[in-house]
């Protein structure tokens, strides 16, 4: 990054600054900030964020914090092999390992997110999608003893982008696989209903207890240790820009099914 979109990068960030949250010198309200979204915008004499300005400053923050993340893993990684630590010191060693791919993986998926766009919208064949994504995620299913059941549907095109249809089904496949305990099955699954076409991706996982209903499609939630919160976001993303969108429900008995609804090609 050159000087010029250095200062970019924190004229975005004070413009960010200016335009939300209490100043630092006034005390919060009682109970906490508890800040509405109107309360948040002030009035800084600037024109708002535009949609672009906001991509690129998460885009060039996220690039920022990468780097010196690759640094620390490097060092850290080198301090292990020469000084092979044993105890409390080690186990600190392997919590920042553990720390820095967390964060990591955080920073790829806001990335993908944010760089998603409505991309080159195509007829695209179902089951052509559908085979290919579970041939890419078939090796991993295997290695957890899951078992990926390909039901099918009619013959049948949705109208999106390729590349945009196949993340956002390889995302669901994956999660699906991952909260499938070993011997369990994913079933794919899809139907035509009117001018649209309801892809089904059904587990058979633990489902979505009723606290946690309303917090399943907010970003950065998840319930899985390894997770950053964004993988169903992007899923949902993806079939907005298409023109659809992304539900969910807990099957009778155990499981739970996600549905992209795809305008039909």
């Amino acid at each position: 990054m050159n000087v010029c979109q250095q200062w970019r990068t924190w004229y975005l960030i004070f413009r960010v600054g200016r335009q939300f949250g209490t100043p630092y010198n006034e005390p919060p309200t009682e109970g906490g900030w508890g800040l509405s979204e109107s309360s948040m915008i002030r009035d800084t004499g600037l024109p708002p964020l535009s949609e672009q300005d906001w991509r690129e400053m998460v885009l060039r923050l996220a690039h920022e914090i990468r780097n010196p993340l690759a640094t620390i893993k490097s060092a850290t990684q080198l301090v292990q092999r020469w000084m092979r630590p044993e105890g409390e010191v080690a186990e600190s060693l392997q919590g920042i390992l553990v720390n820095v791919a967390r964060i990591d993986r955080t920073l790829k998926d806001l990335q993908r997110f944010v760089r998603l766009d409505v991309g080159e919208s195509a007829r695209q064949p179902v089951a052509e999608a559908v085979e290919d994504v579970v041939a890419d995620q078939l090796p991993e299913a295997q290695r957890r003893g899951v078992a990926v059941l390909v039901a099918g549907g009619p013959a049948a095109r949705v109208l999106i982008d390729p590349k945009n249809l196949g993340a956002a089904l390889e995302e669901l496949l994956a999660n699906a696989v991952r909260v499938t305990a070993a011997g369990g099955t994913v079933m794919i699954s899809w139907v035509c209903v009117g001018e649209e076409v309801l892809l089904h991706v059904d587990d058979e996982g633990p489902g979505v207890p009723p606290e946690l209903e309303d917090k399943i499609l907010r970003p950065f939630f998840s319930t899985s240790a390894q997770g950053t919160g964004l993988g169903l976001n992007f899923v949902d993303k993806a079939c907005r820009l298409a023109g659809g969108a992304l539900s969910w429900r807990n099957l009778a008995g155990r499981g739970c099914r996600f549905t992209m609804r795809l305008p039909r090609g």
